[in-house]
């Protein structure tokens, strides 16, 4: 048989610690795995090899245009930098698969794609018309108005011409699904999972069960907004079923008023870029994750996860997570009364950090992210 080509396509800069790097680093690792000729296109980084396949044939572009260029390039629909890169690499270049690792960095590429032969598939990691409604106040009017039009504009190009088109969450399989004009037969749910190998180890018994910890990029609004309302309308909650609870929150550059905000609580601990996270992960008893907007899955969810702490957290945030919420490993809510619901519920589980490391491990390991990845490339006689 003969051995397929992959050309995987990232916008993402891998060396970075943040939802989308990590969750672009575990998916190039699954591919990687499957297709042994692997072509990786990618922003240029100093240190590649800790976190791409030694195997994969690395292609690094930088981004030398002034801001004025990339606001002039945007109005005409150019919303990565790497297209210009794609189409010519492509023109010397034959892959049998080309794999768009979000539908931003697909913008102006499908019908180049299609046109060299290559099947196509696509990693959505959000419905991001949903997670840029989120999000956008966030930028000038003049800056929003393109963006969002393009941005919307790639995801459905996505859609349209993937042959195979993959969610980390089925709540955004479904939604894809019900768009008009496109095919339903090519949108499955794939998941997220841990990029880093999860190696067996055994926890030290919890002895303190009133530490909680909330972790996050502390400056960016998505976050800032719900951790702050969960300190003034949601804190409050737990001291009353657990009064003896203190709360950790850590991450980086906290903005003004998250230091404000926790200050007028003497149970609240703030940290600020914590040299050694899991470090601090693992002093908590239980992990909170308040975010209660965008689509796709929230991977701080997994700090928690992977040190064997039960987490409780927005229903927005329980997206993929399921196996685990099965297992008393993950609890949810949605409003005031189902928090205090769920929060009795994980303060009176008998789960042990062992037990939730392992489900955790079943379930988000790169193996099992890679095997249900095979899965479903072989219903689309992709591989």
């Amino acid at each position: 048989m003969k051995r397929k080509r992959l050309l995987f396509i990232t916008r993402h800069r891998l060396n970075e610690n943040n939802g989308g790097a990590n969750a672009s680093k575990v998916f190039l690792k699954c591919f990687a795995k499957l297709f042994s000729d692997c072509s990786v296109i990618l922003p240029a980084i100093d240190t590649p090899s800790p976190f791409v396949p030694p195997a994969c044939h690395l292609y690094p572009y930088a981004d030398h245009r002034s801001n004025i260029s990339k606001g002039i390039d945007m109005y005409r629909g150019h919303i990565c930098a790497n297209e210009l890169v794609v189409k010519s690499h492509l023109k010397e270049h034959h892959y049998d698969v080309a794999v768009v690792d979000h539908s931003f960095a697909g913008a102006g590429l499908c019908k180049v794609i299609k046109a060299s032969g290559a099947q196509m598939v696509t990693i959505h990691h959000n419905v991001e018309r949903d997670y840029l409604r989120d999000s956008a106040h966030e930028h000038s009017l003049l800056y929003r108005l393109p963006y969002l039009y393009f941005a919307k504009k790639a995801e459905r190009d996505c859609l349209a011409y993937s042959d195979l088109n993959l969610t980390v969450t089925e709540q955004d399989a479904a939604e894809f699904r019900q768009w008009e004009g496109v095919r339903a037969e090519s949108i499955h749910s794939w998941g997220i999972f841990e990029y880093e190998d999860m190696p067996a180890k055994t926890f030290s018994e919890v002895k303190d069960r009133h530490t909680f910890i909330i972790t996050g990029s502390l400056c960016f609004e998505q976050s800032l907004r719900p951790i702050l309302h969960f300190i003034d309308n949601y804190w409050p909650l737990v001291l009353g079923q657990c009064p003896e609870a203190r709360l950790i929150v850590a991450g980086r550059n906290p903005a003004h008023q998250l230091v404000q905000a926790c200050s007028r609580h003497s149970s609240i601990n703030l940290v600020a870029n914590p040299q050694d996270m899991a470090e601090l992960v693992r002093q908590a008893s239980f992990y909170l994750c308040p975010i209660n907007a965008g689509s796709g899955r929230k991977l701080r969810v997994m700090d928690g996860l992977k040190q064997g702490l039960p987490v409780l957290c927005h229903d927005i945030s329980a997206a993929g997570y399921e196996s685990m919420a099965q297992a008393n490993c993950l609890f949810a809510y949605h409003d005031e009364q189902s928090f205090q619901t769920a929060l009795a519920h994980m303060l009176a589980a008998t789960v042990n950090p062992d037990q939730v490391y392992s489900t955790f491990c079943n379930s988000y390991s790169v193996d099992t992210g890679t095997e249900q990845l095979r899965q479903l490339l072989n219903s689309h006689h992709i591989i």
